[in-house]
């Protein structure tokens, strides 16, 4: 039987990563259905947060441009939850694979425990199912510069997950990777490697803070970190991914396998 790849994100269902991604599964030749938040829902990591309408849960039946006869759906829930009424087999077949992303944006070091791409292939993972998270690193000093700030190389993050679908779908199920590529044109981007993931550094990432504490206020003021601490763990996906290099990164095996051969068809 031809095998089930659930396609999700936390970017929301008009996502253009989540296409990118959706497009590179078909061509591989799987059966693809997407799934995916009605709106934003970045950083709810693996939360199973839903937006219930009169004790229902809003479900919209979509079509992707360039996805021809893909089922897609748009879910008022977030990601994690998503992922998991796919593997309680609510959006067509328990899934073979569920693949998160491509996300705007890496999720590296300690931001993978805020990350609802990263979220909702850990609850894939927990449930059995092994699960791929895909992210487009944008360099944070690179992207402040307006001539590169607009450029979002889709196409590459796509080509690298095509690369390593065959490998990842013969890992044992329940195994969970954490993929981020460089936002470079695929051509100026260094061979796929493995690498480890630590909590002991800071992702290069938008994160929201309380500017000012005041217990007394009815409400707290909410801004952007704009130029988080990036501490840099050598071999670590931070350190690998700033020097050009895909990134695959282990967040959860059930099994004994290792990931270096899957790195192998780009090494």
């Amino acid at each position: 039987m031809t095998p089930h790849v659930l396609v999700t994100n936390d970017d929301g269902i008009d996502a253009p990563g989540l296409a990118a991604l959706a497009h590179t599964a078909c061509e591989q030749g799987y059966d693809v259905t997407v799934a995916a938040p009605h709106r934003q829902a970045s950083g709810s990591a693996g939360g199973l947060t839903m937006f219930l309408v009169e004790d229902r849960l809003e479900v919209s039946h979509r079509r992707l441009p360039g996805l021809p006869g893909v089922e897609a759906y748009s879910v008022a829930a977030h990601p994690g939850m998503i992922a998991l009424a796919a593997v309680l087999g609510r959006f067509g077949p328990v899934p073979d694979l569920i693949l998160s992303g491509i996300n705007e944006g890496s999720n590296l070091g300690a931001a993978v425990l805020h990350s609802g791409t990263a979220g909702a292939a850990m609850v894939a993972g927990a449930h059995g199912v092994t699960a791929l998270a895909a992210s487009l690193h944008l360099d944070f000093e690179i992207d402040q510069s307006m001539e590169r700030s607009l450029a979002r190389h889709w196409s590459t993050a796509a080509a690298v997950v095509g690369d390593i679908l065959p490998n990842i779908m013969t890992a044992d199920a329940g195994s969970v990777f954490n993929l981020n590529v460089p936002n470079l044109p695929s051509a100026e981007v260094r061979p796929l490697v493995a690498a480890s993931w630590t909590l002991a550094g800071t992702a290069p990432t938008l994160l929201p803070f309380i500017a000012e504490f005041d217990r007394h206020a009815d409400a707290l003021p909410v801004a952007e970190l704009l130029e988080p601490t990036i501490d840099i763990v050598e071999g670590s996906d931070i350190e690998r991914v700033r020097m050009g290099h895909p990134t695959l990164s282990l967040l959860h095996l059930n099994g004994d396998s290792s990931i270096d051969w899957i790195c192998q068809v780009r090494s």
